[in-house]
C-alpha cells in the first residue's frame, strides 16, 4: 500500500490538531480524569502504571477497540498462511484464506474455548480444537465435529459456530493491523498524518520491505505504557540509559540536532539526525547501497523526504513501536500480561533490495544492539523494570510522573521544516511533547462515551 501523493500534500496547523485536552471532570475509570492527569498531560499519577481496575478498562476501551499491529505480509507468503499472536489479552490467528485474504480470529473454541492453534506459525487447512476436535477451516467455519450426527443429531448450527472474527483487518505498506471495534474507522484514518512518515520508512525503494530472523519474544515486568512512551520519543535518556552503547561506538553521541513530531491519535516519531546510523562499531560496505537508497527515496517523493531518513523511533497508538536506522528497521508490539508484565515481540525489517551479505550483517547489528540480548534492549528493560518494582509500595504509587520539558514549544512541522511535512513538533530534540500527546490520547480514549462527572 504505497501512495506518493502522501508526499505531496500540502499541510498546516488545521490539518493537524493536537488532540483535544482532557475534560478534567470526566470520569476514568473509577476516577476522575483530572485526578489521574494534568489537562495538558505535563503530570500523570503513578497509579495508572499500577491499578488493576484502569488496567481492566484499557482492556475495553484500547485494545478492544483501537487498530492493533499484527505481524507483517511477508509471514504470510501463501495461502493457509498463518501465525498467532495477541489483541492485548486475546489470542488470536492471524492467517490467509483459501482465496489469500488475510483473516483474524480469536484463537478460542466456540465449544468450550480452548485454544484451536497452539503453535506460533505454519501453514493449515484446519484449525482443530485439542479439547473435544471440533474442527474450523481458514475462513473460520466450523468444518468438522466429531459424531455430530449420533450426538447432536440435527439440533447443532455449525452456520452460528464459528471462530469469532475481527470484523477490520487491513494493512499498511505490508503491516497487518487489526480492531474488533464493528464502528472502527478506516485504518488510514486512524494512521493519520503517521502513514506519510511510514511511507518514509517503508517504501523507500522498489519491492518495499521484508522479515529476516523471524520473531524474537521475552518478557519484561513493567506496564505496557512505559516502553510504549518512550519509544514515542524519549530522547532524554539516551546518553544517561545508554552511556555504555555510546562507548562501545554503537552509535555517537547525542546532539540536539532533530525533531519530535506529533502526528494525532496518539501516535509519534522522534530523531536526532543520523541517530543510530552513526556508531562506528556498526561500519560495513554499505555506501553503494545507501547511495541507491536515498537515490531512489528522492526520484519517488523528491529531495525534501531524504532529510526525514532515518526516521528514528516512534509509537503507533497504543502499543506498536519501531526503530528506524535506515539500514534496517525493528518493529516491536508491547503485549500487556498484566498491569505489570509484557511480553514483547520484536521484528527486524530490511528493504527487499538489499544484498544478501548486507542483511546477513544487518541481522547480526540487530541481535547485538536491539536483540533481546542487545546492550540497548538490556539497558533499556533493565531501567523500566526499576520503574515498576518502585511503583509496587504504598508511598511509591503515591504522586506523579513529570513530563513538562519543553512545554509551549510546539508548532506545526510544516513551519519549521517546509511542506508537505504534516503534525507539530517542536524546536528542541530533547522534549517531552510526545508523550504529552500519548497521553492525551490516552485519557481520551479511556474516558470513552460515559463521559460524567
Amino acid at each position: 500500500m504505497s501512495d506518493p501523493n502522501l508526499l505531496s500534500t500540502s499541510c498546516d496547523a488545521a490539518s493537524t490538531p493536537l488532540p483535544p485536552l482532557i475534560d478534567a471532570d470526566a470520569a476514568l475509570g473509577a476516577y476522575r480524569a483530572g485526578d489521574l492527569m494534568a489537562p495538558d498531560g505535563s503530570s500523570v499519577d503513578r497509579r495508572i502504571f499500577v491499578d488493576e481496575s484502569l488496567y481492566r478498562l484499557e482492556q475495553e476501551r484500547i485494545f478492544a477497540k483501537c487498530w492493533l499491529y499484527l505481524g507483517h505480509e511477508s509471514a504470510l507468503p501463501t495461502n493457509g498462511s498463518f501465525m498467532t499472536t495477541t489483541m492485548g489479552e486475546d489470542p488470536v490467528i492471524v492467517v490467509r484464506d483459501k482465496t489469500g485474504r488475510l483473516r483474524v480470529y480469536l484463537n478460542s473454541c466456540s465449544h468450550r474455548g480452548a485454544k484451536v492453534c497452539r503453535v506460533d506459525s505454519g501453514v493449515a487447512t484446519m484449525f482443530k480444537c485439542p479439547y473435544h476436535a471440533w474442527a474450523f477451516n481458514t475462513e473460520g467455519e466450523l468444518a468438522s465435529v466429531p459424531r455430530m450426527g449420533s450426538v447432536y443429531g440435527d439440533k447443532l448450527d455449525r452456520g452460528q459456530l464459528g471462530l469469532r472474527e475481527a470484523p477490520h483487518v487491513d494493512s499498511f505498506g505490508g503491516m497487518i493491523f487489526a480492531s474488533w471495534d464493528p464502528q472502527a474507522p478506516t485504518l488510514r484514518e486512524y494512521l493519520g498524518d503517521m502513514a506519510f512518515y511510514l511511507e518514509l520508512m517503508l517504501n523507500r525503494m522498489d519491492g518495499g520491505t521484508e522479515l529476516i530472523g523471524g520473531v524474537h519474544q521475552w518478557t519484561i515486568n513493567v506496564n505496557w505504557k512505559i516502553p510504549s512512551e518512550n519509544f514515542a520519543g524519549d530522547h532524554y535518556h539516551v546518553s544517561s540509559t545508554h552511556g555504555a552503547g555510546v562507548e562501545m561506538g554503537y552509535r555517537s553521541r547525542l546532539s540536539n540536532d532533530g525533531y519530535c513530531i506529533q502526528t494525532g491519535n496518539g501516535h509519534s516519531i522522534g530523531s536526532e539526525r543520523g541517530g543510530a546510523q552513526q556508531g562506528t562499531a556498526v561500519k560495513t560496505d554499505y555506501d553503494a547501497f545507501m547511495a541507491q537508497m536515498r537515490s531512489e527515496l528522492v526520484a519517488k517523493y523528491g529531495e525534501s523526504a531524504s532529510a526525514f531518513v532515518p526516521i528514528g523511533v516512534g509509537t503507533i497508538f497504543p502499543n506498536m513501536s519501531f526503530m528506524d536506522t535506515a539500514r534496517f528497521r525493528t518493529f516491536r508490539v508491547w503485549h500487556p500480561r498484566g498491569v505489570d508484565k509484557i511480553e514483547v515481540h520484536s521484528w527486524c525489517l530490511v528493504d527487499k533490495a538489499m544484498p544478501p551479505a548486507l542483511k546477513a550483517a544487518v541481522r547480526k547489528q540487530y541481535s547485538l544492539a536491539f536483540g533481546p540480548g542487545g546492550i540497548f534492549e538490556q539497558d533499556d528493560g533493565d531501567v523500566w523494570q526499576s520503574v515498576q518494582d518502585n511503583l509496587r509500595g504504598h508511598i511509591g504509587r503515591q504522586g506523579r510522573f513529570n513530563y513538562q520539558m519543553g512545554v509551549g514549544r510546539e508548532a506545526p512541522t510544516s513551519s519549521r521544516y517546509g511542506p508537505p511535512f504534516p503534525g507539530s513538533t517542536s524546536d528542541i530534540l530533547m522534549t517531552e511533547a510526545n508523550q504529552r500527546a500519548f497521553y492525551r490520547h490516552y485519557a481520551s480514549q479511556m474516558i470513552g462515551p460515559d463521559r460524567k462527572p
